[in-house]
């Protein structure tokens, strides 16, 4: 029960942080440097800084949403993990478990893949909100997969498939259920597109790829209910304070680091540097 403890605040802290009141969206400034490569270094500084001070500022509302949080999370993990966990094994087919496989990539690499892929397309093709569009949700899934890291190291717990039951946690082992990094990077994503999209169907469709990833991560067994609850929980506070603050901060200032790439060339070495500068 400690470490159920442990890592359940340490979870809904994060989220809690991120979900803090900020000032509203407001339209990206055409042309804004904040969104250029360059300065992405910066901008992940000023959001994590952000991340790291907001605890000092919370209301006794932000702590009442806190313990809402917190008790969702409780009430997954007595409700459903044993009972959802039971019914993958009961209904386990090889095809439906690859198929999940797939699905769940939308919250690993292949959510990658998208987000650089986007940000590469409308950087080219001069598209400057659906270039901070996707400076936002690739910084709020850096920040998400960093949480849920941090966190799934504290709390330690094992996973469905180790057969070890729903309340066996390990605090600093290489046990890593609780809770889901690929559901909070999927929620974070898809928090993040909803928040930029003007039609409420975009937000709808990026919220029912991100549940098909938690719903994939169960079939998988590689979490329990309260797993996925918790990631998606972390990652939807994360990404809509994430698009928050960066356009109030697109609205100022540019961020004061700066990355480059260097050409090399020289006798004995001939490629590329990167160089930050802060």
């Amino acid at each position: 029960m400690r470490g159920t403890a442990l890592g359940l605040v340490f979870s809904l802290l994060a989220g809690r942080a991120w979900a803090q009141e900020a000032p509203p969206p407001a339209a990206p400034v055409s042309g804004n440097p904040v969104d250029e490569f360059r300065h992405l270094p910066g901008l992940l500084w000023d959001d994590t800084k952000a991340m790291v001070q907001a605890p000092g500022a919370w209301t006794c509302q932000d702590w009442g949403r806190l313990g809402w949080g917190a008790a969702a999370v409780v009430a997954s993990g007595v409700l459903l993990d044993h009972a959802v966990d039971q019914a993958v094994v009961r209904s386990d087919h090889p095809a439906l478990r690859n198929a999940a496989k797939n699905v769940a990539q939308l919250g690993g690499a292949g959510g990658l893949v998208l987000i650089g892929g986007g940000y590469l397309a409308t950087s080219l093709m001069g598209q400057e909100e659906g270039r901070a569009l996707w400076v936002d949700t690739g910084i709020a899934t850096v920040l998400a997969r960093a949480t849920a890291f941090t966190v799934q190291v504290a709390a330690g717990r094992a996973d469905p498939a180790q057969e070890r039951g729903t309340h066996d946690f390990r605090p600093v082992s290489s046990w890593d259920s609780f809770p889901s990094g690929h559901a909070a990077q999927a929620f974070a994503m898809a928090s993040a597109i909803s928040m930029h999209a003007d039609s409420p169907w975009v937000g709808g469709v990026a919220y029912g790829l991100a549940g098909l990833v938690g719903l994939a991560r169960l079939e998988t067994r590689d979490h329990y209910t309260s797993d996925v609850v918790a990631g998606a929980l972390v990652g939807t506070a994360i990404g809509r304070w994430v698009v928050r603050f960066n356009q109030d901060r697109r609205q100022g200032s540019a961020s004061r680091a700066e990355l480059s790439v260097v050409p090399q060339w020289s006798p004995g070495f001939r490629g590329i540097a990167l160089a930050a500068q802060f």
